[in-house]
């Protein structure tokens, strides 16, 4: 591990340490992060699928959405074939459903329903309640058992 396959930015490590955090990654302590720091950032092959990295933000640090515990470096398409990538809770705190401005609906905001699978979206709709997004997403699920695992 000598040689980095991509530049890296001056503060990058620091970035990096803020954003993992940020998004739930726990480290045991700093002898821990460094480890991970520095395989990722000497990983050229992504651990699921082998893919070359082409550029620096092709990797992806994965990591179980519930723990915390990091899992693989990884691309971007195999993070988000896990089954946690799209069970984070939203602003509305219901998995999928988001509160997004609107102007087009009366009280200028409405709720969307988004369900991303293999770089599309399998469902990308907007209903005026949050009661009724629910029985959108509710009824999609429902109605497509095999696509939403």
């Amino acid at each position: 591990m000598s040689t980095l396959p991509f530049p890296l930015r001056k503060k990058h490590k620091t970035d990096k340490r803020w954003d993992w955090k940020r998004r739930g990654m726990i480290f045991v302590d700093d002898d821990h992060f460094e480890y991970i720091y520095n395989e990722y950032i000497h990983e050229t092959h992504c651990d699921l699928c082998n893919k070359l990295f082409t550029k620096s933000q092709d990797r992806q640090l994965d990591h179980d959405h519930e723990t915390g515990e990091i899992r693989n470096i990884v691309c971007n398409k195999c993070n988000q074939h896990r089954k946690d990538y799209n069970r984070k809770k939203t602003n509305t705190g219901y998995d999928n459903i988001r509160k997004v401005k609107d102007t087009q609906y009366k009280t200028g905001y409405c709720f969307a329903i988004q369900i991303f699978r293999d770089g599309k979206y399998i469902i990308n709709t907007k209903r005026n309640t949050l009661e009724k997004a629910i029985i959108c997403r509710d009824e999609f699920i429902k109605n497509n058992p095999g696509i939403y695992t």
